[in-house]
């Protein structure tokens, strides 16, 4: 389990709402999209939630999105799976992404051996066919690669489609077993490896230094499993 994976619940799950100010309009909407199958995505996990999984979904209600975290008991998730494909993405909705652009950035990736997935408003709007995605939506992704050795070419891989692409690229990457970094903040500071990042675990976040990420110089990181 990651951040950003998807989780299918149960029929009938119990939904713990985190927010007590969230209008009963949007909780409605929350279970009408369970209703229909739609997962919701794997949080930031607190320790102190034992048995408990915290998950999120955005629904759309009159006009506003939000975003609903709650807390559902871990016997009430059928499946965790990993995030929408961005390979599934583009070959459903080939016309969203008319330019090469994404389709060739997606291509380099896969040949690499790097996974690469979909989250935020436009893996939504492909789940729930709801018209999530505005024209100042950014394009979500996380990336694992295969080995960290590809993380230049990875980089300039992502340099090349956001200077092509008219959508924005967002997201981040796996950068150490237990870690994901902001791609856009890791093209900032590499490869000076001297320089320290903000770094996104199941159950935490800190800010390390890029030399202890790339030479695996951690002994007391919590990994993740996939």
């Amino acid at each position: 389990m990651d951040r950003h994976d998807l989780a299918y619940l149960y029929d009938l799950a119990t939904l713990h709402f985190l927010d007590s100010t969230l209008p009963e309009p949007a909780k409605q909407k929350v279970y009408q999209l369970l209703n229909q199958h739609i997962p919701m995505t794997v949080c930031r996990q607190e320790s102190s939630a034992d048995g408990q999984v915290k998950l999120a979904i955005n629904c759309l209600v009159e006009g506003c999105k939000y975003r609903v975290a709650c807390l559902v008991d871990i016997n009430e998730i059928e499946l965790i799976t990993r995030p929408l494909s961005l390979h599934t993405l583009l070959k459903e909705h080939e016309n969203t992404f008319s330019d090469t652009v994404i389709h060739d950035f997606a291509e380099a990736l896969q040949q690499l051996g790097c996974e690469v997935y979909v989250y935020g408003s436009y893996a939504y709007e492909y789940l729930s066919k709801e018209a999530y995605v505005r024209p100042t939506s950014d394009l979500d992704l996380v990336l694992y690669p295969k080995n960290l050795t590809q993380i230049p070419e990875i980089l300039n891989l992502i340099q090349h489609a956001q200077a092509l692409s008219q959508i924005r690229l967002d997201g981040e990457i796996q950068i150490h077993p237990a870690w994901h970094v902001s791609f856009n903040e890791l093209l900032m500071i590499y490869p000076d490896q001297s320089q320290s990042i903000i770094v996104k675990g199941l159950q935490r976040v800190d800010i390390l230094r890029l030399e202890q990420l790339l030479e695996g110089t951690l002994e007391d990181a919590d990994y993740t499993e996939a």
